[in-house]
């Protein structure tokens, strides 16, 4: 109310975005939970990061925050990618994951433990996001945030 008169309020602003401190804290949990060298089968890590994921994109669903979400959800995903490359040990078994999803031979050879393997195109071609989703990774880049998040609670 201002003055006398009922006016409309907006709820946040164009600038509501994600703490840089809450980000961090974010990140940690996730590499404690999505380490390589774990030895645990991907399921039960996805079954562990869920809880994480929902929790933090709920906290922030009021932010205008769709591209920090994005960029965090393809960073999940190729960390994911690394623990199968790692559990895999043998590029034949990555290469025999291509030939079932019907692409043809001649792959290169990469390192299975490597960061940087994670991110290459066999890696992407073998792991590709549904197949995340249809194992049960909670995909946080579905979510609405910001203005829509809030919109859909009028209705």
């Amino acid at each position: 109310m201002i003055g006398n008169h009922w006016e409309a309020s907006t709820v946040g602003s164009q600038w509501t975005r994600i703490q840089t401190s809450k980000l961090i804290g974010f990140k940690q949990k996730v590499k404690q939970l999505t380490k390589r060298n774990g030895g645990i089968n991907l399921v039960e890590v996805i079954k562990r990061l869920n809880p994480v994921e929902r929790g933090f994109v709920n906290y922030f669903s009021n932010a205008n925050c769709k591209r920090e979400i994005k960029a965090l959800a393809g960073w999940i995903r190729r960390r994911l990618r690394a623990i199968q490359l790692r559990l895999w040990k043998k590029p034949i078994r990555l290469h025999r994951r291509l030939k079932q999803l019907e692409y043809k031979p001649l792959f290169k050879f990469i390192k299975m433990n490597s960061w940087r393997s994670s991110n290459s195109l066999l890696s992407s071609f073998s792991m590709p996001n549904q197949w995340f989703e249809d194992i049960g990774l909670y995909s946080i880049e579905h979510v609405n945030t910001g203005w829509l998040a809030l919109s859909a609670f009028k209705k």
